[in-house]
């Protein structure tokens, strides 16, 4: 595996519980994630059982999500013109991530309740698939809001890694995993560096939306894997 996803794979071991950093090193990623090989998918990484059986499974269900924020220092809610204006990462306050967790596991469970091969179940069962999700590396680069100016514009909102495990739940397997970066910015951020502003309401509605994005994509994958696809 490359040093990309083995560190990415690295830290969701870390995030998993029951082990430490000093226990988290390429033997453990070996053991756990050894038997995948590289796949396609719509996502920029994607590692798969190529023996699995996909059209066996007809439910899901949802671990709870794990959120991992990039350290930049402490979080403000205004700034002053002394600020370095250099900064281009920025904390984010304890309500906000809360409202961040939230837009996104919200986003995630109304997409893939749209499946059409698929379930989403609160119990494990039979023939039932078990998603563990994580956003990891997270960043704001909304500025806190400046002492008497009302509005902030930008071109991109911040950015997180996106890291899903599929694992079998009848022996705990993991049979695939999808991984990427991706900015939170909207159709009209990406046109010609186009800033737009930021505020709260539009914030999270852009979380809302990139949270989206990636769960379709994501339901897509799989509707088209249990399908034989």
């Amino acid at each position: 595996m490359n040093k990309i996803i083995t560190g990415i794979l690295m830290a969701a071991l870390l995030l998993a519980g029951g082990t430490t950093a000093q226990e988290v090193d390429e033997a453990a990623v070996e053991e756990r994630y050894g038997h995948l090989e590289k796949g396609k998918s719509g996502f920029r990484e994607t590692w798969v059982n190529p023996n699995t059986d996909w059209t066996q499974f007809d439910k899901l269900y949802l671990w709870e999500a794990e959120f991992q924020y990039r350290d930049v220092g402490p979080a403000r809610r205004t700034r002053s013109t002394m600020m370095n204006t250099r900064q281009r990462e920025f904390g984010i306050l304890d309500e906000d991530r809360k409202r961040f967790e939230d837009s996104v596991s919200e986003a995630f469970i109304k997409e893939l309740q749209k499946a059409k091969n698929f379930t989403v179940v609160d119990e494990i069962g039979p023939n039932t698939l078990i998603l563990r999700g994580a956003a990891l590396d997270i960043i704001s680069k909304v500025p806190p809001e400046m002492v008497g100016r009302t509005e902030i514009y930008v071109s991109n909102m911040g950015e997180a890694t996106l890291v899903v495990e599929i694992i079998d739940a009848s022996d705990g397997e993991v049979v695939a995993i999808v991984a990427e970066r991706r900015a939170i910015q909207s159709g009209r951020g990406t046109i010609d560096n186009m800033s737009m502003p930021a505020n709260r309401v539009t914030v999270f509605a852009e979380v809302r939306r990139w949270a989206g994005r990636a769960a379709r994509k994501l339901r897509e994958e799989l509707d088209k894997a249990m399908a034989g696809g």
